[in-house]
């Protein structure tokens, strides 16, 4: 094997390593939701702040990223949020009698990720330039992958340790640590030269288009952490066991990297990408008042194509940066701003939807306001400017 094709092959593994330890930290929590519950007396909307302060900070801090690109190299950062998370994962082996301390590995894993997440736009621009619709199809389908086996494989992990839910949670760690491994022993650092090359970007606050999608951005989030916290919990109060809700969940969201892969793909071929995000959204609109409403009626049905349409749409969201961009760090620029705002914005609706659930004891009504804010996005869908345009243009607004 050639240097060249030896360093390809280690630019994909970089990519598909650091992709799948973009979620386990937020939905490994949804088959322990009840459980951490029960065991530290704490409520729902407390429970909440687990998967809410890992998202909000994958907003405040997302603005970070380039800056942290430019003094240390694009990189070196990604080499020390996989550090970063690995500690956060540590920590939650120590959290079984301690919320504070679960918490606190919430807010570590969140730093970590709101870094790692707008660098990949900027990694995939630099890296794939002539392969970018495969490098947005894998980094799609690589969050899915890691989103989904935490989701499917936390349960059976706890089981076999003895029921000891915080070391269901810590196990995700070994991923951050292969990829850590990886990338500090044998990924190439970048030189100066590239970091000077970044300081002409600027985060495109007058373009109409950014601001749409970071309204987009900012709906799917919400909608995608809400379900990823409560699902489970949803079908548990509706009668299904723990399992049966574990099992529908990891349906959900392993049918999402069918979604995360073809949707992406799709979206780079199609003549006018609004249509395809229309119509995406309307089918998990539709399928979102189905589980609201119907929840009995054929959940092994629903919940795949719901993880099909809302991971399709979550996956287009993070790759549009990359879609909509012509230079690395013009990519991580639009992607922290999707972040900052959307994360903001999307990342409250786990205890919002903690706390409607204490309210009205129930995840109906407030899993319709979800439906509702699916059904936004097909309007925002609707009236986003010609989006095969290559470039964000600064439209004034």
């Amino acid at each position: 094997m050639s240097s060249t094709t030896l360093r390809a092959s280690l630019f994909w593994l970089v990519l598909i390593l650091i992709s799948i330890n973009l979620r386990p930290a937020l939905t490994s929590i949804a088959p322990v939701m009840e459980r951490i519950v029960e065991e530290l007396s704490i409520s729902r909307a407390s429970a909440g702040l687990i998967t809410t302060i890992p998202v909000l900070l994958m907003g405040l801090f997302a603005p970070l990223a380039p800056m942290l690109a430019r003094k240390w190299g694009q990189e070196t950062t990604l080499t020390a949020t996989m550090a970063i998370l690995t500690l956060a994962f540590l920590l939650r082996y120590f959290s079984q009698s301690s919320f504070t301390i679960l918490l606190t590995s919430a807010f570590i894993a969140g730093s970590a990720i709101a870094i790692a997440g707008p660098l990949m736009s900027g990694f995939i621009k630099q890296h794939f330039a002539n392969k970018m619709a495969s490098a947005v199809a894998i980094y799609s389908v690589s969050i899915s992958l890691g989103a989904s086996i935490a989701v499917a494989l936390t349960i059976p992990i706890i089981n076999v340790s003895g029921g000891a839910w915080h070391f269901g949670l810590a196990i995700w760690g070994v991923l951050a640590v292969v990829a850590f491994i990886v990338l500090a022993v044998f990924l190439p650092k970048a030189t100066g030269k590239v970091s000077t090359l970044l300081n002409h970007q600027k985060v495109p606050l007058r373009s109409l288009k950014a601001w749409l999608l970071t309204l987009f951005f900012a709906a799917q989030a919400g909608i995608f952490y809400a379900l990823s916290t409560w699902i489970v919990a949803h079908y548990e109060q509706v009668g299904f066991s723990t399992d049966q809700a574990s099992i529908f969940a990891g349906a959900f969201m392993g049918s999402g990297m069918i979604g995360a892969l073809v949707i992406p793909l799709l979206s780079t071929r199609v003549a006018d990408r609004r249509k395809l995000i229309a119509g995406v959204t309307m089918s998990s609109t539709l399928l979102l008042l189905s589980l609201t409403w119907s929840p009995q009626w054929y959940p092994l049905i629903v919940l795949p194509l719901l993880g099909i349409t809302t991971s399709g749409t979550f996956a287009l969201a993070l790759a549009l940066p990359v879609l909509e961009t012509d230079s690395p760090h013009a990519a991580s620029q639009l992607s922290s701003m999707m972040s900052f705002f959307g994360y903001l914005l999307g990342g409250i609706m786990p205890s919002l939807i903690g706390i409607g659930r204490d309210i009205t004891q129930s995840f109906a009504w407030p899993f319709t306001f979800l439906t509702l804010l699916s059904l936004s996005m097909v309007i925002i869908a609707l009236f986003l400017p010609n989006a095969t345009t290559k470039n964000i243009v600064p439209e004034k607004i």
